[in-house]
């Protein structure tokens, strides 16, 4: 089942979040420290999003996914059918293949720390179910795996927010990477990401600027998405023995 989060409240979150020293992991080191291969389940393309407060996003399996954003080009686009701001992005660039990048950065920092990692697609029927709780946060259930002693599920989403009619959209990354162990399925690591900057060249007042300076303001969400790699790296050096 999906669930709706308002994205003015993601921003908000993602401010706060900013101010302090950034989100920490929350880790079970001693289960951790059992874990010596991992499967990395792979999130599938790129889900890029845009909007103000008052448009909701559905969280999705496959992360943050825009409502239908009208307005993106003109008044006679608005007029149209609406589009979502994903269409767009890949309409105009195509595939720009940032989870795949993000992904194989994931995967080198995991090998960096003495893993032994493997990859699968998300349909991948021997994977445990992977579902959120009340508060947005991942859980796994189901058989044993038995392919690796833990899985890592990626949910990281790019998107462009604005907390409301009067404020500029600007870069929010917003979502978690979370490990769970083979057999009881228990998060032994949890990052949780909420990314905002408010002040820098990405910052745009209405959404069809946003659309006529696509390929920048898009090279610009892959550049911050692709930053939290160093956070993730960060995370597991504070937990080495």
């Amino acid at each position: 089942m999906s669930k709706r989060l308002n994205l003015g409240a993601i921003a908000a979150l993602s401010v706060l979040a900013g101010c302090a020293a950034g989100p920490r992991a929350e880790v079970d080191a001693g289960k951790l420290h059992t874990v010596h291969t991992v499967t990395v389940v792979y999130p599938g393309k790129t889900v890029y999003s845009g909007g103000r407060a008052q448009t909701p996003l559905l969280l999705t399996g496959g992360g943050l996914i825009g409502a239908a954003v009208t307005g993106l080009a003109n008044a006679s686009t608005a007029r149209q059918d609406p589009l979502v701001f994903d269409d767009v992005v890949r309409a105009k660039l195509g595939d720009t293949k940032l989870n795949r990048r993000f992904t194989d950065g994931i995967e080198a920092t995991l090998r960096t720390h003495g893993y032994v990692v493997n990859e699968v697609d998300a349909s991948t029927p021997t994977l445990p179910t992977f579902s959120r709780d009340d508060h947005n946060r991942w859980h796994a259930s189901g058989p044993v795996y038995r392919e690796s002693d833990a899985v890592l599920l990626i949910r990281v989403s790019p998107a462009y927010s604005s907390g409301g009619p009067m404020s500029a959209y600007t870069r929010l990354i917003i979502g978690e990477i979370d490990m769970f162990t083979r057999d009881t399925h228990e998060a032994v690591f949890r990052q949780p990401i909420y990314w905002m900057k408010t002040i820098d060249p990405y910052i745009y007042h209405f959404i069809d600027a946003i659309v006529a300076d696509l390929p920048h303001a898009i090279s610009g969400l892959d550049e911050s998405m692709m930053a939290q790699v160093a956070l993730f790296d960060k995370s597991l050096d504070s937990i080495q023995p």
